[in-house]
């Protein structure tokens, strides 16, 4: 069945969240830079793809993807293209929005998130809601990446030349640093839209640290994330994915959707989490 909110009609929008067990998933990235080669998109089109994917396997409703990830450099040298909004505006849009999927009948909410930045405002963002009465569960589940390593582990082969596989081995046993604009990025968006990787652009930028800000984290001063942007102005935190193409990239992404999947069916099945819930509010969502 159609599982995307926005594809849905009405009169068959009770058939969907009955088929989703009252669960609803926002798919969360942001908009910024990744290096040369990868869309300013990336985090939102993996996360939203993997969550679309992982949706047919088990049904749940796909709200549309949250594009306004945090992101803490906002500054008159933010790379265009970039969307920083205030903190404030996120949390709101994210509260309000979370009151109109509970109001359409859901008492399960996921984010699955795609970007990094996105953790510490999602936890107190969770923190936040849970000080007041609320009509649903929120719950946060994070991409995982590292998928060189996964599809190894799994032996995904299938559909690969021996040069995909030697590469695949090789970062196994010797894993290449796989951050921002990394191996599992360049894999995931590959899978999705491969005409948006720039891979000729590799190698202009660098993605090593400047190590500029080392000598706070060694002193246990936090900084800030703003740290992060002195350190790597390039916005490249990576090895560079060499040898990276959409056979391994549809490999991570089938990995990545079976996993989620296996969590939304864990999630729709689940009683403890409404139950302790209502306790805690005295309600009976």
């Amino acid at each position: 069945m159609e599982t995307r909110w926005l594809y849905t009609t009405s009169e068959n929008f009770t058939a969907l969240r009955e088929a989703s067990a009252d669960t609803c998933v926002i798919a969360m990235g942001c908009v910024e830079k990744h290096g040369l080669p990868l869309p300013l998109g990336t985090d939102t089109i993996q996360a939203g793809h993997i969550v679309w994917e992982a949706s047919k396997i088990e049904p749940v409703c796909v709200f549309p993807d949250f594009i306004f990830g945090d992101l803490s450099e906002n500054t008159p040298h933010t790379p265009l293209g970039t969307i920083s909004l205030p903190l404030e505006t996120e949390m709101l849009l994210l509260e309000q929005l979370c009151e109109q999927i509970a109001r359409n009948g859901f008492k399960k909410i996921i984010v699955f998130n795609g970007h990094g930045g996105n953790r510490a405002w999602l936890s107190a963002f969770q923190r936040k809601i849970e000080s007041k009465s609320h009509d649903y569960v929120f719950l946060i589940v994070n991409i995982h990446c590292d998928v060189m390593k996964r599809i190894a582990k799994a032996q995904a082969f299938k559909g690969f030349t021996e040069e995909d596989k030697e590469l695949v081995l090789r970062c196994k046993d010797n894993p290449p640093r796989d951050g921002h604009a990394g191996y599992s990025e360049t894999a995931y968006v590959m899978a999705v839209s491969p005409e948006s990787v720039k891979m000729d652009r590799l190698g202009i930028q660098s993605g090593e640290s400047l190590g500029l800000t080392d000598k706070y984290r060694k002193l246990g001063i936090q900084i800030r994330d703003y740290g992060w942007h002195i350190d790597f102005p390039n916005w490249i935190d990576s090895d560079e994915p060499i040898g990276c193409n959409e056979r391994i990239g549809k490999a991570a992404m089938r990995l990545e959707a079976v996993r989620v999947a296996h969590i939304f069916k864990r999630i729709k099945e689940d009683e403890d989490l409404i139950k302790w819930h209502n306790e805690m509010w005295n309600s009976n969502i």
